[in-house]
């Protein structure tokens, strides 16, 4: 739903009615117009058919601990993608959404790059994932949704008029009214694409996906980092810092014998000494897909996050919620093609 297909919906009736169905719509989470009692019972008969969101849950699990939710949505051409629902701490729940159906970069850890690219998401087909999302928190009485993070199903900044479309209407007052820092978009590294975010959305936060820090490595694991070089993406993140004085995270999936050795520690100590001070590293426990990679080992995982901490890097390892119910970007869809 956007508010422009609200206004069509309610043409002819007069202004507050619009603002009466968008409040109810985008904030607070209703199902269906039924459910919108500030409207006249006529005006709910009338629209009572009409759909909410523009695709349909396909699959939603739930974890055994209740900290993570994901669904696997049916769109109108049939297509599938997924989102998550994580809480993270009590009172915290953050939703995951994608950008795109499948994903062109094919890294190599990645469930969603198994499945390949087949198409951009409209932006309206990325705000209902938090439409639906806040349904979902309506139905099942939990705490309000804190945040919204671009790491789904996509590389954002390849698709990004419509995710720069979805997050003027999530920060849009008469819409969702969500703040600028309680969204963050991830990227594998598009370097063009980081400079044009920092100067349209200053105040969203940035999540750089590198998980290496030298060029062969980081090309093996991430193949777009061919276009985008570790030097190219340092010089577009001094930029970043330059025009939006705000601290990026640096996503860092740990992988046993492959990239979580004192060496790799090492060069992702030089890669952020060298670019600026403003960088985070968030260190992720990867979660198993059918690829050859393994998890690092604890004592591995361990070693690495102190040998940043000893060399005054900021890290914190990510929590790891929902692999029972194939938490991992990707893995619902493909377990759901399987079936």
């Amino acid at each position: 739903m956007t508010l422009e297909h609200l206004r069509t919906l309610l043409a002819g009736e007069p202004a507050y009615r619009v603002k009466q169905a968008a409040q109810a719509v985008f904030k607070a989470g209703v199902r269906s117009f039924e459910e919108i009692t500030t409207l006249p019972a006529a005006l709910r008969e009338r629209l009572k058919k009409t759909p909410v969101l523009s695709f349909e849950a396909a699959t939603v699990k739930v974890s055994s601990d209740g900290l993570a939710r994901k669904a696997a949505l049916r769109l109108a051409d049939g297509r599938k993608i997924e989102t998550v629902l994580l809480n993270p701490k009590p009172g915290l729940w953050s939703a995951c959404i994608s950008s795109q159906v499948g994903c062109a970069l094919q890294c190599s850890f990645c469930a969603t790059g198994l499945m390949g690219f087949t198409r951009n998401l409209t932006a309206e087909e990325i705000t209902d994932q938090v439409l639906f999302w806040r349904q979902q928190i309506r139905v099942d009485r939990l705490e309000p949704l804190d945040n919204v993070i671009y790491m789904g199903m996509g590389e954002p900044f390849l698709n990004r008029e419509q995710v720069f479309a979805s997050l003027r209407a999530l920060t849009d007052p008469e819409q969702f009214g969500m703040g600028d820092r309680h969204l963050a978009v991830s990227t594998a590294g598009i370097a063009p694409g980081i400079e044009v975010f920092g100067k349209e959305f200053p105040q969203v936060h940035l999540a750089l996906s590198l998980h290496a820090a030298d060029d062969y490595l980081r090309s093996k694991l991430v193949p777009i980092n061919k276009s985008y070089p570790v030097h190219k993406l340092q010089a577009s993140l001094r930029e970043y810092f330059r025009t939006s004085h705000r601290r990026v995270f640096i996503e860092y999936v740990l992988l046993a014998g492959e990239n979580d050795r004192p060496e790799d520690a090492e060069a992702l100590i030089r890669f952020i000494k060298e670019t600026g001070p403003l960088l985070h590293v968030n260190l992720i426990v990867w979660n198993p897909t059918e690829t050859p990679h393994k998890p690092s080992a604890p004592p591995a995982a361990k070693r690495f996050a102190n040998l940043l901490k000893r060399a005054g890097i900021s890290t914190t390892f990510r929590k790891n919620l929902g692999q029972d119910i194939d938490g991992a970007c990707g893995q619902l869809v493909l377990s759901d093609r399987k079936r």
